[in-house]
């Protein structure tokens, strides 16, 4: 009767222990999206793709007048791996997701020799990194980390 009782124990222990470690296996990646926008001076159009940061956009870059989505990637990012996108001009942007605290992920950006930073966003929001030159305007990176 005890080999039953310890059998059964030690079975409730390790279901425990693998429901607790579900979480945490969660955690162990994000998902990140990185939409290329063109922003121009010239013309008032707006691309229907980015009608979910339209608001965003016009505020963050009241000095643009059109908005453009170029590309659109998405990549699943393991803890302490990197992923690269390559961006409409010709620069690389990397990130690496470095774990969460708190409520926020870590992301290293790196993009080529221009900028290299860490920061922490909030599970489903998107920030934006612009300032590379792209044809008559900008550049815009908006980020979305899941």
């Amino acid at each position: 009767m005890h080999r039953v009782a310890r059998a059964v124990t030690v079975s409730i222990v390790a279901a425990v222990a693998l429901l607790m470690a579900a979480p945490v296996a969660a955690e162990e990646k994000v998902t990140v999206e990185v939409r290329s926008i063109a922003a121009s001076v010239d013309g008032d159009e707006f691309d229907e793709e980015l009608d979910d940061i339209k608001g965003r956009l016009h505020r963050g870059f009241e000095d643009y007048s059109s908005f453009r989505q170029l590309d659109r990637q998405t990549r699943d990012i393991q803890r302490d791996e990197k992923a690269q996108f390559d961006l409409p001009t010709d620069d690389l942007l990397t990130l690496g997701y470095d774990g969460r605290a708190d409520d926020f992920v870590r992301l290293g950006l790196v993009l080529e020799d221009r900028l290299s930073t860490t920061l922490r966003a909030t599970p489903g929001s998107t920030f934006f990194q612009a300032g590379l030159r792209y044809e008559d305007g900008l550049l815009i990176l908006a980020i979305t980390v899941e």
